[in-house]
């Protein structure tokens, strides 16, 4: 019974537009990162994400997600963590921001450092909006790291240092967007080590 409920549900249109992008495989990838004002996925919120596409092994400039998401409690403390000031730069709701990146990025493979996270906080606010969750491939970084130096899982690394062995600028870190763009040249630099 519970299954049916599922199957024949009423999403919003913007989910069956990302569904309906399934039907053939792609080969772009979406780097992503999101800023959020915790670690807690069921108490936190995001605050803003920044994505990058990448195609033949081309980060695509024009291909790019930012955005900020109005929130109804303004922390200065985390703001500055962040640089998200309560200005007047443009922000937008929840929902309408769940809808805007879910529309960019289609059927693409996702790329993150540690990017469950990143994932679990976008499923939330889908499930807020009453969509499904994610469907799209993901790989990770910090494990393509893992993988290449032959290290077990539990040794972890963060985004600075993977940066650093990589001789990667790290001055617009705490962005989401900065974070998108460091962590595809990351990805770009492991893909060919690791021939994917």
């Amino acid at each position: 019974m519970l299954d049916w409920l599922k199957i024949n549900k009423e999403y919003p249109e913007f989910w069956k537009n990302y569904l309906h992008k399934f039907e053939y495989k792609s080969k772009r990838f979406v780097v992503f990162s999101t800023e959020t004002s915790g670690l807690d996925i069921h108490k936190d919120v995001i605050l803003s994400v920044g994505a990058i596409g990448i195609e033949d092994e081309k980060i695509i400039v024009k291909d790019s997600f930012d955005i900020t998401i109005l929130q109804d409690n303004f922390n200065p403390e985390i703001a500055i963590k962040h640089g998200i000031l309560n200005t007047s730069e443009e922000k937008i709701s929840e929902a309408e921001a769940i809808s805007l990146f879910v529309n960019y990025l289609g059927n693409a493979t996702l790329i993150g450092h540690r990017i469950n996270f990143d994932i679990e906080m976008i499923n939330q606010v889908l499930e807020k909006v009453q969509a499904g969750k994610l469907k799209n491939e993901a790989l990770d970084i910090e494990i393509m790291y893992q993988k290449w130096q032959q290290l077990p899982e539990e040794k972890q690394f963060s985004m600075d240092e993977l940066a650093t062995t990589f001789k990667i600028s790290k001055s617009d870190r705490h962005t989401a967007s900065g974070d998108a763009y460091i962590t595809a040249l990351i990805f770009l630099k492991l893909k060919q080590r690791l021939k994917l």
